[in-house]
C-alpha cells in the first residue's frame, strides 16, 4: 500500500473510482431532471467531453511545470470541487462541476497510467491491469447501488460521499510523496504534435480505437440505459440495481485477465467485443421490454469487463519508452472522446429516432472493434 507496485497503482484507481462511482446513475438523473429531454442530456454529455479532450491535451505542459505529483494533486481537488459545484442543483453549477469532474477524471488516468508505466516492467502488465479492474470493482459495485439510494433520501447525499473520497485519495497520495519521469521540453510538449506522433504509429492508433470501442459502451450504459429504464416507466433505483449488477463482472477480471493470457490478447479481444456486439443488439430487439433489456445489458457487461481486464495493455506493450508520458497523454484521451463523439452522434439521432437507437449503434461499433482486434500482433 505504500511502496510503488501493482498495488499501490489499484488502490489509487480504487479511491478515484469511488469519489466518481457513487455519482455516476445520478448525473444523467439529475441532467434529465434540469433539461427535460435525452437529446438535451445528449448534448450536455458532449460539452462534457469537449472539457475532458482539452484537459488532457493540456496535461504534458501542466505536468512539465508542476511534475506529476502535484498535477495528480490538482486533479483530486478538482474532483472534489466537481462534486461541491453538482450539488448546486442549479443547470449552471451542474454543468460546470460536471465539465470539471470530466477534467479531473481525464487528468487523473493520464497521470495514473504513467506512474504504471514508469514503476511496472512490460512483461508484468497483463497481471497488473486485471488487478487494477478488481480492486475498483467494489467502488463501482456499490457505488451505484448506493448513490442512487442517498440520492432518494437526499440529492446532496451522493455528492457529500463523493468529496470526501476525494478528500480521502488527496491525503493519502500526498503523504505518498511519489515522483514519475516528468515530460521533456521542446516540440513533444505541444499537443498538435503529440497526436500525430502518436496517430502515425499503427499500433498505438489501434489500442486507442480498441480502448475507444470498449468505453463507449460504457458511456452508452452509464448515459443512456438509466434515461432508458425511467421513461418505460421503471423506478429510479432500477437504474442503480442494473448499473451495479453490470460493474459486478469487475469482480472475476482477474479470471478475466487469466483467460486472456491463456487464449492470447489478440483472440480474446476480437471474442470480447463480438459478445458485447450480440448481446447489445439483443437490446434493441427486446427494447420494448425494459426487464429482458436490462439482463441483457448485464449479459454484455460480461464482454466490456472482459476488455477492461485486457485492453490497455496494448498500449502499454507498444508505446516506446522514451516518448511514454506524451503518448499516454494522447491515448488517455480515448475515455474523454468516448464522452464526446457518440454523444454528439446520438443527439443528432435521438431528434428522429426513439433512444434504443444508441444501443444499435454501440453494437455495430462493438462488431466493427472485434474484426479491428484481429489486426493486434499474434504474439502480443
Amino acid at each position: 500500500m505504500t511502496r510503488p507496485g501493482p498495488v499501490l497503482f489499484a488502490s489509487l484507481f480504487t479511491l478515484d473510482s469511488i469519489a466518481r462511482a457513487i455519482v455516476a446513475p445520478v448525473l444523467p438523473l439529475e441532467a434529465l431532471r434540469l433539461l427535460g429531454s435525452a437529446r438535451d442530456v445528449s448534448i450536455t454529455v458532449t460539452v462534457v467531453g469537449i472539457a475532458g479532450v482539452a484537459a488532457a491535451l493540456a496535461l504534458p505542459g501542466i505536468i512539465h511545470r508542476w511534475r506529476p505529483h502535484a498535477t495528480y494533486l490538482l486533479a483530486i481537488a478538482m474532483l472534489g470541487l466537481a462534486s461541491l459545484l453538482m450539488m448546486s442543483a442549479s443547470f449552471v453549477g451542474f454543468g460546470l462541476g460536471w465539465m470539471m469532474r470530466s477534467m479531473a477524471a481525464a487528468g487523473l488516468l493520464g497521470l495514473l497510467n504513467i506512474y504504471i508505466a514508469a514503476f511496472i516492467e512490460k512483461r508484468a502488465l497483463a497481471k497488473s491491469e486485471p488487478l487494477r479492474t478488481f480492486f475498483s470493482a467494489s467502488a463501482w459495485v456499490g457505488g451505484p447501488f448506493l448513490g442512487i439510494r442517498l440520492y432518494e433520501v437526499d440529492p446532496h447525499l451522493p455528492f457529500m460521499v463523493s468529496i470526501g473520497a476525494a478528500i480521502v485519495l488527496f491525503a493519502y497520495f500526498r503523504a505518498l510523496k511519489l515522483q514519475a519521469p516528468t515530460p521533456s521540453v521542446g516540440r513533444r510538449s505541444n499537443p498538435l504534435v503529440n497526436i500525430r506522433r502518436f496517430f502515425s504509429q499503427k499500433r498505438l492508433t489501434l489500442a486507442w480505437m480498441l480502448n475507444f470501442g470498449r468505453e463507449s459502451w460504457w458511456v452508452t450504459l452509464f448515459t443512456y440505459a438509466p434515461i432508458y429504464l425511467v421513461q418505460a416507466g421503471m423506478p429510479n433505483v432500477a437504474a442503480g440495481n442494473l448499473i451495479s449488477s453490470c460493474t459486478a463482472m469487475l469482480f472475476v477480471s482477474l479470471f478475466f485477465g487469466w483467460v486472456g493470457r491463456r487464449l492470447g490478447l489478440r483472440r480474446f479481444i476480437a471474442g470480447a467485443f463480438l459478445w458485447v456486439s450480440l448481446a447489445t443488439f439483443g437490446v434493441v430487439w427486446f427494447s420494448g421490454d425494459p426487464e429482458v433489456a436490462s439482463a441483457l445489458l448485464i449479459a454484455s457487461a460480461v464482454g466490456a469487463v472482459s476488455l477492461d481486464s485486457v485492453a490497455v495493455v496494448t498500449f502499454l506493450r507498444a508505446v516506446r519508452a522514451f516518448e511514454r508520458p506524451q503518448m499516454t497523454m494522447v491515448f488517455s484521451i480515448y475515455r474523454d472522446a468516448a464522452a464526446l463523439i457518440p454523444p454528439a452522434l446520438f443527439a443528432i439521432l435521438l431528434t428522429f429516432f426513439p433512444l434504443p437507437v444508441v444501443f444499435l449503434v454501440n453494437a455495430c461499433f462493438a462488431l466493427f472493434c472485434a474484426f479491428l482486434a484481429l489486426k493486434l500482433p499474434r504474439g502480443l
